[in-house]
């Protein structure tokens, strides 16, 4: 995938060059190649199930696709695709920062946990600062483009990769908030994202995005307060929206009702939301060919969300069918044998 967009940039652009010198041919060469990676690279993209070659990707590419806005060039959502994937690197990077702070919690190793706590909150604040930039450069060419304001007024998108840019603009924009929050507020995301990203979420066709529209509005009336008053019960809706996800092939609803039921810090909800995912696993749901990643991305998060959980409990991450199964389950055995480790 690197290969692919990195030889399509390099081609316009050489060719540009070449032709002359004007500044015009820069942007025209540079808005070729961005509306071929665009038409031709991202779908292919979206259509991988390996996250952290996404993620990878995404962080060695960036500054690239970047550079093209100083030839004039609009490279808004081939950027938040990317800075999507990128921020996935730094969250993983943060959850395993997260993981060692709780380990060395329970073994009553205070410095390690302080200094774990610490790289944990520097990570997040990463994490937060490409889904906040990602978000805010969907934002500014939503606005400019379609005339109107997110939040308030619906854009009139007509092709798929719109409406799918729109969707990760605004997950972008709420999990830069979150990320904001676990970092200490180190890179000041105004909260009242959350609240655009509620109402904008009504824009999308819920079937269409696998119930992850609604999956994410009801998250926030869990966690922004106030703005559940007389709406349906939320995690009915976020079950509900589970159900959609794995008939149309996608489960990021799936990590929506995680993070919010993680949020709660209640363990009916948190063992639900995990066992909900981790059944469909059991039953070998088939994906949708189209957005393996998305998908993925939804699998990825729960999987951090089923290790934190584990570890906050147990010292340990989730074994393998950790999702469905429970250490104090007597059919789960978390003791540790010698031979497993060496299989």
């Amino acid at each position: 995938m690197k290969g692919l967009i990195a030889k399509s940039m390099v081609v316009a652009m050489t060719a540009a060059m070449t032709l002359t010198g004007c500044s015009q041919v820069y942007k025209t060469g540079a808005n070729v190649a961005l509306h071929f990676a665009e038409n031709n690279i991202v779908p292919p993209i979206i259509a991988l199930d390996d996250t952290n070659m996404v993620c990878v990707s995404g962080t060695s590419l960036q500054p690239a696709i970047l550079a093209t806005a100083a030839m004039g060039a609009d490279a808004t959502k081939l950027a938040v695709l990317l800075y999507a994937g990128s921020a996935l690197c730094a969250e993983d990077t943060a959850l395993e920062h997260e993981l060692a702070y709780l380990r060395a919690s329970r073994a009553g190793k205070v410095e390690e946990a302080e200094d774990a706590r610490i790289a944990q909150k520097r990570w997040s604040a990463i994490a937060s600062r490409r889904q906040y930039a990602a978000y805010q450069m969907f934002q500014e060419k939503w606005e400019r483009d379609y005339h109107i304001k997110l939040g308030e007024q619906c854009p009139t998108m007509r092709t798929d990769l719109d409406k799918t840019i729109y969707l990760l603009g605004m997950v972008s924009g709420l999990q830069a908030v979150v990320n904001d929050i676990s970092s200490q507020g180190a890179v000041n995301v105004p909260k009242d994202i959350a609240a655009v990203v509620e109402r904008g979420m009504k824009c999308l066709d819920n079937e269409q995005f696998w119930g992850t529209p609604m999956a994410v509005r009801a998250a926030i009336w869990v966690l922004l307060p106030g703005a559940g008053e007389g709406k349906p019960d939320p995690f009915q809706t976020m079950k509900d929206s589970t159900r959609l996800g794995e008939r149309k092939g996608v489960r990021l609803s799936h990590a929506v009702y995680a993070l919010a039921a993680q949020a709660t810090g209640k363990d009916d909800l948190i063992r639900d939301a995990l066992r909900t995912y981790g059944h469909s696993v059991d039953q070998n749901m088939p994906v949708n060919p189209k957005y393996k990643l998305f998908d993925a991305m939804g699998g990825h998060l729960v999987q951090g969300i089923a290790d934190r959980y584990w570890t906050d409990k147990t010292g340990k991450r989730a074994p393998e069918d950790g999702m469905t199964k429970f250490w104090d389950e007597s059919s789960v055995d978390t003791s540790v044998k010698v031979d497993d480790l060496l299989n």
